[in-house]
């Protein structure tokens, strides 16, 4: 019995083709400062949640490269590559890229993206060894713990493309009453503290002039900005999100740029704008 396949909807290949966008741009300004300056001495690229390589697609009988597979071919080359799975059999999958790309350098990693994280990688891509980093944390949930958001913001090495999973905090969230217990802990645990959860069931909230209610603050553009502001109080800059809807028009994930360089920011934001400028003209 052969292995699972990953398969991935239309809003996946659309995330992965700004994610293509960020990493060409990226690494163009890398090298060409490498060149200049010999600094960054080197730069990488770092996939937490790496899958394996290329995924099919939904819909169609094909094949969509993943976000390894888009790293290794961006031109120029990073200096080095982490990828970062849990599961055993993509790993194996991940272990057949090094054939493909012999003259890149390859590291794998099995294990929490957590740990390896703030344990192997953070460590050595710091300041003082100038080299930089650009990290790709696309979770299935809520795995990114919040520690790790400010481990690598703390290193003022890395740019932080982050794929924020809004429909796993909309699960959490009932209607009616704050989560307790563990769906508090695990809130608390993703998202730095729970200090904005109370305010969600607070009839005083307003937005934007208007008195919501609970059920229209759990709309996509308001979770995600909350997750924005958190992050830009450790990073200095921030994307705008941009909403990854699947083919229902249900929100998913908010996808943005964390980095302490404002230009690498207003890169992403040029590429967000123009894909939902096409986006809407598509609808």
């Amino acid at each position: 019995m052969g292995r699972r396949e990953d398969v991935i909807g239309k809003w996946s290949e659309e995330k992965l083709e700004l994610l293509e966008k960020y990493l060409r741009a990226y690494a163009r300004i890398m090298s060409s400062q490498k060149r200049k300056r010999r600094w960054p001495e080197a730069f990488h690229y770092i996939d937490a949640f790496a899958g394996s390589g290329q995924a099919r697609a939904k819909d169609e009988e094909r094949y969509i490269e993943g976000s390894p597979l888009r790293a290794l071919q961006c031109d120029p080359p990073f200096d080095c590559y982490w990828f970062i799975e849990r599961s055993p059999q993509r790993v194996e999958k991940l272990e057949s890229l090094q054939s493909q790309f012999p003259n890149r350098k390859i590291i794998i990693r099995q294990g929490d993206c957590n740990q390896i994280l703030r344990e192997e990688v953070i460590p050595q891509i710091t300041l003082e060894s100038k080299q930089r980093a650009l990290v790709f944390l696309d979770p299935y949930g809520l795995q990114v713990e919040w520690g790790t958001v400010v481990a690598l913001a703390k290193a003022r090495t890395f740019d932080v493309f982050v794929n924020f999973p809004l429909m796993a905090v909309t699960r959490i969230l009932k209607r009616d009453e704050p989560p307790t217990g563990w769906r508090m802990n695990l809130l608390k645990k993703a998202m730095g503290n729970d200090s904005w959860v109370g305010k969600i069931y607070s009839n005083r909230l307003t937005l934007f002039g208007e008195v919501l209610r609970v059920r229209d603050v759990m709309r996509a553009k308001w979770l995600a900005r909350i997750y924005a502001d958190q992050v830009s109080n450790i990073f200095k800059f921030a994307s705008k999100p941009v909403i990854m809807t699947n083919s229902k028009n249900a929100p998913l994930y908010a996808l943005f740029l964390a980095s302490h360089n404002q230009t690498a920011v207003k890169i992403v934001n040029d590429i967000f704008s123009r894909y939902e400028r096409l986006r809407e003209v598509g609808r």
